[in-house]
């Protein structure tokens, strides 16, 4: 199963506001940049530095907007032997093999994936934009550890000892 978290619509939708963002900012730094060297009085650096801040961040913006800098694909993907996910723009891919799981805990929001070295890895359900999407990766997961008897919750789907 593979679902991608945003649609290519939403991803326009939101590209184009980081762009107006990032120009609305670099008008901004630019203006306030000029506005102090012209002034005859001494610079104060701290306009200055916050021009110079305002222009980068507005480029940054510009640069994502104009798709010169790319945004990596917010995705959730599971199969028989893993499970993956990127749940930010810039944030960092999760790959969970279910051998290494020793326990899931599933709240309203989130996903906690505690690890056989006692590493946690949290997925959060509140940064899906589509409700329905969240509910159904939720349920997926909650299914699949049973399958595997991983611990859900405390709770063990087919406890160690007992017949199947």
């Amino acid at each position: 199963m593979f679902i991608s978290l945003y649609s290519r619509k939403q991803l326009k939708r939101l590209k184009q506001n980081i762009l107006m963002l990032g120009l609305f900012l670099v008008a901004g730094g630019i203006f306030t940049l000029v506005r102090e060297l012209r002034m005859p009085e001494p610079h104060r650096i701290e306009f200055l530095f916050a021009a110079v801040s305002l222009i980068i961040t507005g480029g940054i913006g510009t640069g994502v907007g104009l798709g010169f800098i790319q945004l990596k694909e917010l995705y959730f993907s599971m199969n028989p032997t893993r499970l993956s996910f990127r749940h930010t723009f810039l944030g960092r891919e999760h790959v969970l093999y279910w051998s290494q799981l020793s326990a899931i805990r599933v709240a309203d929001s989130s996903i906690e994936f505690k690890l056989e070295d006692n590493r946690k890895v949290t997925l959060q359900l509140s940064t899906i934009p589509d409700e329905r999407t969240a509910r159904h990766i939720k349920a997926s997961i909650n299914l699949a550890a049973l399958e595997r008897n991983v611990l859900v919750n405390g709770v063990l789907a087919r406890p160690k000892g007992a017949v199947a």
